[in-house]
């Protein structure tokens, strides 16, 4: 139902009058002209010490014993949310302060404010939780460890997420069902209730009313929530005798009061005040949404001894002079190499399969360099479209050469060990460009929906600065995923043996040979693992199934064929990369030798076959490609 009343198409939930309004304009943030670059550079310091800052909270966490606490993991849930909150509207503003364009879509502007009111109302609802734990802790120490086990810390956890979507969901629905004929004009640097409703044509005021009573109710709930627990702490802290032992106990919660003190001032001020100022909107929100983020980390680590020692212990092993990638820890790890055991039942096949891999390996090589070389060459292929299409060449280049040069190696009878440091580069690289390719399939999806469903409007929607944008967010996002499996697999000691039961080292191989507690790392991996895959998997659907959708309703034949060979190409290798992936990584039980089988038509086959599937049935690329050759012929002779 939220997804129709977001469609343009279709005039749902019964509305007189049809939304005409297909993008608003962000105006910024006021009297401001002149200081766009000054701006700028604030924000992206702002930015990336938030990303940065919480990313370390987070690793901290994970990676210390110490710290494996309830205290701690609301803690690196917190950390999470103040990545993800400030990279709702961060990018946005920056990129309009550089001097890209000032509009955003529709569809773009009711996205901002679901995630934003459901990343806040997860993180007010956390915060409630915190102080919670706060009080369990200090006032029933005995039983703390019963009341908040593993089970109800997961399920409070959840509860939050649930109850900041519903929160989210509702406000969106709210604001977003309202007719906009114009005008169109935002005057703040993101969509929020306060500067897009009054642009509604229609009357607002039961929106209005809903939206203030929403927003009033979960953050009246949740301070007295955290004021009764905290009434009840401080009572329990009167009643400790010596100085020495109310100290302790209160420096426990200064930081959560420090961090409760910054969250509610913003709120109070944009939601619950009852006249509007723009210029002071602008700047509470700025504090809100980059400023604050960017500070728990310090508010959380400056006075907390556990933490800052956790941090120097990682900061430390993180910068041993014997390499960056190796990771040993505290965990005295003896293994200093691995032994590849290479494809299970394929002893005598080694030549065979040396020439098989090195023909697919050269084929890879050659037709991603060809159809890349294309892309640059051909003026007609500088669109969006390929522009996704020579990145994912990009990585089928570098994605197969991450195990296939080492594996060539030693089926011509050449060491089978790697060491260390190169098992844990392996497995780095293997999941930072697999990951890559996994949302760069999703930008593709997005951008096919695009160009199909909103024709008109796609270069508008896909301008060069968007396409930019999103290319270097999923090398980001594709390096934290890969840094925090790569952290958690090698933090682990590793004694013996070290036999790895594959071609190149992986998570289900080496994971096993830990002589240590594996099931946080198993657990975590497989639920970043899958979470990622599912998450694009779903946004993939999503916009294919726009895309069905808008070619059904085109009336004849060659239309509806001419759209869905733009996707064909696209579909198929989605369907190719997704069926090794979930072989792989989230059915419940291990084969050594199905793992191999898959891995060789992940790592290997599947690039080499890509460079065909997009230029086959693809008039323009082949076109390209002739050209190219053509000309690189006349070179040659000339």
């Amino acid at each position: 139902m939220l997804l129709r009343c977001f469609s343009r198409t279709t005039c749902s939930m019964s509305l007189r009058n049809c939304t005409s309004v297909t993008e608003f304009i962000l105006l910024g943030i006021p009297n401001t002209q002149g200081l766009e670059n000054m701006i700028c550079v604030v924000f992206l310091t702002f930015y990336t010490f938030s990303l940065l800052g919480n990313l370390l909270i987070f690793l901290t966490i994970l990676a210390s014993s110490n710290l494996h606490s309830p205290m701690y993991f609301f803690l690196g849930n917190l950390s999470m949310f103040d990545i993800l909150f400030p990279s709702v509207n961060s990018p946005k503003v920056m990129a309009l302060l550089l001097g890209q364009s000032h509009t955003i879509s529709y569809q773009g502007c009711a996205c901002q404010v679901f995630f934003y009111h459901t990343l806040g109302g997860t993180e007010c609802f956390l915060y409630t939780v915190m102080a919670y734990d706060r009080f369990v802790a200090i006032c029933h120490p005995m039983r703390y460890m019963v009341i908040m086990n593993p089970r109800v810390c997961i399920g409070l956890t959840v509860g939050t997420w649930l109850g900041g979507c519903l929160h989210g969901s509702v406000l969106t629905f709210l604001t977003f069902r309202l007719p906009y004929c114009g005008p169109n004009e935002v005057h703040s640097f993101f969509c929020d209730i306060p500067v897009v409703l009054p642009l509604a044509c229609a009357d607002s005021s039961l929106a209005q009313m809903v939206s203030f009573t929403n927003v009033g109710v979960v953050a009246l709930l949740c301070f007295f929530l955290i004021l009764t627990s905290y009434i009840h702490i401080i009572f329990s802290i009167l009643k400790i005798r010596s100085s020495e032992g109310r100290r302790r106990a209160f420096s426990t919660c200064t930081a959560h009061l420090t961090s409760i003190l910054l969250a509610y001032g913003p709120v109070i001020l944009v939601y619950l005040k009852p006249a509007s100022s723009l210029w002071l909107d602008a700047a509470v929100q700025v504090l809100n949404n980059v400023v604050t983020p960017s500070l728990n980390p310090l508010i959380y680590s400056l006075r907390n001894k556990d933490v800052k020692l956790a941090l120097r212990k990682v900061l430390v092993q993180a910068t041993h002079p014997s390499g960056v990638l190796h990771m040993r820890m505290w965990n005295h790890t003896s293994v200093t190499e691995f032994l590849l055991m290479g494809i299970p039942h394929t002893t005598g096949l080694e030549n065979a399969f040396f020439v098989l891999f090195l023909a697919f390996y050269l084929l890879t090589l050659q037709g991603n360099l060809l159809i890349l070389l294309a892309i640059l060459t051909s003026s007609n292929l500088h669109t969006p479209m390929y522009f996704f299409l020579g990145n994912l060449s990009v990585f089928d280049i570098f994605f197969p050469s991450v195990s296939s040069p080492k594996m060539m190696l030693y089926l011509m009878g050449q060491s089978h060990t790697i060491s260390y440091q190169g098992c844990a580069s392996q497995l780095f690289f293997y999941h930072f460009l697999g990951c890559t390719e996994c949302f760069l399939y999703t930008v593709m999806a997005y951008d096919r929906f695009a160009a199909i469903c909103h024709p008109l409007r796609y270069t508008v929607i896909m301008s060069h600065g968007v396409c930019v944008i999103v290319t270097l967010g999923t090398w980001l996002g594709s390096c934290l995923h890969a840094s925090v499996l790569t952290f958690l697999i090698f933090k682990l000691p590793y004694c013996g043996p070290n036999e790895v039961h594959n071609f190149f080292c992986d998570i289900p191989v080496v994971l096993p040979l830990a002589c240590a507690d594996t099931s946080l790392a198993r657990t975590v991996s497989f639920t970043n693992v899958g979470v990622v895959a599912l998450l694009c998997f779903l946004l993939i659907l999503m916009s294919y199934t726009h895309i069905a959708l808008s070619i059904l309703k085109i009336r004849s034949s060659e239309g509806r064929r001419r759209a869905f060979s733009t996707c064909s190409a696209h579909l198929t290798s989605i369907l190719l990369f997704y069926g090794p992936v979930v072989l792989i990584y989230l059915r419940p039980a291990s084969s050594p030798w199905l793992d191999s089988v898959v891995q060789v038509l992940n790592n290997i086959v599947t690039p080499s076959l890509n460079p065909l599937i997009y230029s086959l049935r693809n008039k323009e690329v082949k076109l390209a490609l002739r050209k190219a050759l053509s000309q690189g012929l006349h070179i040659h002779r000339g």
